[in-house]
C-alpha cells in the first residue's frame, strides 16, 4: 500500500519564523556593530579621557603664564630677568660673554 503525504502546511509558520529572525538579526545589528554599538562607546571613552588629560595640561599651562604675567606687570626684576635671557640686554657697567657651543663641539670633534 502506497503512503500519502499529507502536507501538514508547516511551510507558512517556517516562513514567518524565518522572517522573526531576520527582523531579530536586523534589529541587533546596531547595537552590536552600528553607531551606537559597544565598542563605539569605549572608544568614545577613550577620547573622552584623552581630552580631559590634554584640557588639564592645557589648564596648568595656562596657570603657569597667568604666573608669569603676574610676576612681569608686578616687578621690575621680572622684566630685566627676561631682557637678560631672550634679547641679552646688558647694563651699562657690565660685560656680556657669548659662548658659541656649536662651535665649541665641532673644535672638540676636530681635534678628535
Amino acid at each position: 500500500m502506497a503512503r500519502y503525504r499529507r502536507s501538514t502546511g508547516l511551510a507558512a509558520p517556517r516562513l514567518i519564523a524565518l522572517v522573526l529572525f531576520g527582523l531579530l538579526i536586523a534589529i541587533q545589528y546596531p547595537l552590536w556593530l552600528g553607531k551606537g554599538s559597544e565598542r563605539t562607546l569605549i572608544e568614545l571613552r577613550a577620547q573622552l579621557s584623552e581630552q580631559k588629560e590634554n584640557n588639564q595640561n592645557l589648564r596648568e599651562e595656562l596657570g603657569r603664564l597667568q604666573a608669569e604675567i603676574e610676576s612681569l606687570e608686578e616687578g621690575k626684576e621680572a622684566v630685566e630677568s627676561r631682557a637678560r635671557e631672550r634679547l641679552n640686554m646688558i647694563k651699562e657697567d657690565e660685560i656680556l660673554f657669548r659662548l658659541n657651543s656649536e662651535a665649541n663641539e665641532s673644535q672638540v670633534e676636530a681635534k678628535k
